[in-house]
């Protein structure tokens, strides 16, 4: 496994926050985090590093269906600094959980962690776009907030996680052997805000956005060409999406209800995030 480390993000606000704990990434900004990981097979998977085509850095985790089983499952433990054995983590201070995963997989699945031995998961489906997640094969960042995650029991707790990471199949799949069932995943780590994507070391600049509070319409300007906007709600449903094509758009946000929004801009393969409150 690569080095894990603290990472200093830029988060929604344009705002550098130092806030965050991570577990798997390679930005050169890094600190202390998980240390490193072990990698158990709950069905359906084995785990390479290919370094080829990553998210951000040199490495990144590949998953490879491998046809034993009709669902997958993988599952991540935290190990101590000198990785002879599993630990458990207090991450009670964070409020969101960030990833990126590319895949082609038509099967919903959950993330899951494991806290006081008790499951909290949170459903990732490829036709709601949950989260700016697609199945297109590409690079995409969530950055979902843990009060998402969904505990089977009262008893679950952040502040003693056991599993760190952990991808399931909602249901049986089709048990196609190769790239459609295949996943990638990168850059995972927690933050206390909810975090912007800033790919291979790249720093984006902030969006602006006026006026901000908005009641009906606002305009969104970036310093570059701007390919395809994305407003989520705050439990990442998509409310809107449209293509830009230039550094200015006028966007409708008449018929949003009140309360705070994300908006997510891809240009040139990356993806700037910023906040407004609909009023």
């Amino acid at each position: 496994m690569k080095k894990i480390n603290l990472m200093v993000m830029l988060f929604i606000s344009a705002v550098t926050y130092a806030q965050t704990f991570s577990i798997y990434t390679e930005n050169s900004t890094i600190g202390a985090g998980v240390n490193s990981l072990r990698f158990s097979n709950g069905s359906g998977f084995t785990l390479s590093e290919p370094g080829t085509a990553t998210y951000e850095g040199n490495k990144n985790l590949l998953l490879t269906y491998n046809g034993t089983s009709s669902y997958f499952h993988a599952i991540m433990f935290p190990r101590n600094a000198a990785n002879t054995s599993d630990v458990v983590l207090d991450l009670s201070a964070y409020s969101y959980y960030n990833l990126a995963i590319k895949t082609a997989s038509p099967h919903p699945f959950y993330i899951r962690m494991r806290g006081n031995n008790v499951i909290a998961k949170v459903l990732i489906n490829p036709s709601s776009n949950s989260y700016n997640f697609t199945n297109d094969n590409q690079w995409h960042f969530m950055s979902i907030p843990l009060s998402a995650f969904i505990p089977e029991s009262s008893s679950f707790s952040l502040s003693n996680v056991s599993e760190i990471f952990v991808l399931r199949s909602e249901n049986t799949i089709s048990t196609v052997v190769g790239s459609s069932n295949n996943f990638q995943v990168d850059n995972i780590y927690l933050s206390a805000t909810s975090a912007l994507s800033v790919m291979s070391g790249e720093k984006n600049k902030p969006l602006s956005i006026f006026p901000n509070p908005a009641s009906s319409k606002i305009t969104i300007t970036s310093d570059q060409k701007m390919d395809k906007i994305s407003i989520y709600d705050s439990t990442g449903k998509r409310a809107i999406v449209t293509d830009s094509g230039g550094k200015t758009s006028l966007i409708d946000i008449s018929k949003l209800s009140k309360g705070t929004y994300i908006i997510s801009v891809e240009s040139k393969a990356k993806i700037t995030s910023s906040k407004f409150i609909k009023k």
